[in-house]
């Protein structure tokens, strides 16, 4: 199977067009933190126009980047969306996004017009709150990892069972507790968990790429929320 590198697909593009293409569109503005005079280079401009239907994983380079999907992003494998520590990284996704497995962290902001549909499992980390995925319509996902300084949106409502810290969200409480004290005992399978007992995003990222479980069996059926529209907002 092969990866693609998302920031290397579709056609150089500058700042006049982003915001042609943008123009007063919510999630325009965003684009003003990589057109500080005092802020980091601008990195890779990219346009996809016709949008993304890969049958590989999909992955993003040390960043900063600004991909704008002119369509939907979409891809039967992992898509991970990140950046190197600190540096920023943006993706407007103008449709849908889909995906088997899904993960973004550190300064990778996510901004999709449509829904995202997440087959398995989805993971968030890292950031210093820069990690974020949002979506006008709604996220679905058989299960959401977030660590502390990882968010989601959607206008839409969650479909998922959520594993993050409590008091993080204004509306969405999750349904397993992210607090990093050894809470993975009698929910994880050993395998994708740290000599602590917590979950270990490494090993489950790595175990949700080849297709390993993640729970152990029987867990999911003890939270029917997760098949509940829940609002984040």
């Amino acid at each position: 199977m092969t990866t693609d590198r998302l920031d290397d697909l579709g056609r150089e593009t500058t700042f006049a067009e982003l915001h042609s293409r943008l123009h007063l569109h919510r999630w325009e503005g965003e684009l003003h933190e990589f057109e500080r005079p005092n802020g980091p280079p601008p990195g890779k401009l990219r346009i996809i126009d016709g949008g993304v239907d890969g049958s590989g994983d999909i992955d993003t380079g040390k960043g900063p980047y600004v991909v704008l999907v002119d369509g939907s992003l979409k891809t039967s494998g992992h898509l991970d969306l990140w950046t190197y520590e600190y540096l920023p990284g943006l993706v407007i996704v103008r449709g849908d996004v889909h995906a088997r497995t899904l993960s973004f962290g550190n300064g990778a902001r996510v901004f999709v017009e449509g829904s995202v549909f997440v087959d398995e499992w989805l993971f968030g980390q890292y950031g210093d709150h820069n990690a974020v995925l949002s979506a006008t319509g709604e996220l679905r996902a058989r299960a959401s990892f977030l660590g502390a300084t990882a968010f989601f949106y959607a206008d839409g409502g969650v479909r998922s069972l959520v594993y993050a810290p409590r008091g993080g969200w204004e509306t969405l409480e999750p349904d397993i507790e992210n607090e990093g004290e050894g809470d993975g005992g009698g929910f994880f399978d050993p395998a994708v968990l740290d000599r602590y007992g917590d979950l270990d995003f490494r090993l489950a990222i790595q175990a949700a790429r080849e297709g390993r479980p993640l729970f152990l069996p029987g867990v999911e059926e003890r939270f029917p929320a997760r098949l509940t529209s829940r609002k984040t907002r």
